[in-house]
């Protein structure tokens, strides 16, 4: 019986207390209400739906989507300029197209390499990891590095080295 009584009377101080913390969050959310109406602050919650930005030649994805404020660009591999196929020479002439073509797409978004904040990296040979880091690195300042995940892969489109996906920042 005195087990019984203690575990009901340890139940009604946690409801208690539960109640007693609604009402307190109730009360805060209300002031925030009042807060906001009286300074006429209004607060713009209408979501925006995404802006996609078709890729060229028309293939099946997008080049960048922005959402928020946030541009996706879509992975870039070393594509020659005219189309043909990839840029002879390795990971080098591979990786210094990937940023052409990265910095056409943030151009065309009226941004630089300086609004990248995350890359992701995907190689076929991690041995030419410390080649493609070194290129890499000359495109950005070392103060501003975006955040970078990088993986070994077992293959890329059209037989590519590397492929470079890149998120960036557009208030």
């Amino acid at each position: 019986m005195k087990k019984t009584l203690q575990s009901s009377l340890f139940l009604t101080l946690i409801l208690v207390s539960c109640i007693n913390r609604k009402d307190e969050n109730v009360n805060s959310f209300d002031n925030i209400n009042s807060n906001i109406q009286q300074t006429n602050t209004k607060v713009n919650l209408k979501k925006q739906p995404p802006i996609f930005t078709p890729s060229e030649p028309s293939l099946p994805f997008s080049n960048a989507v922005q959402v928020g404020d946030i541009l996706f660009l879509s992975g870039e591999i070393g594509i020659a300029e005219d189309g043909t196929g990839l840029v002879q020479g390795g990971i080098i002439p591979e990786t210094n197209r990937i940023f052409e073509r990265i910095k056409a797409t943030l151009a065309h978004h009226e941004l630089g390499l300086e609004n990248i904040f995350k890359c992701t990296v995907m190689l076929t040979d991690m041995s030419e990891w410390q080649t493609f880091n070194e290129i890499y690195s000359g495109y950005f300042k070392p103060s501003n590095y975006p955040t970078r995940s990088a993986m070994g892969v077992n293959g890329l489109a059209l037989g590519a080295r590397v492929e470079i996906e890149c998120w960036a920042y557009k208030p």
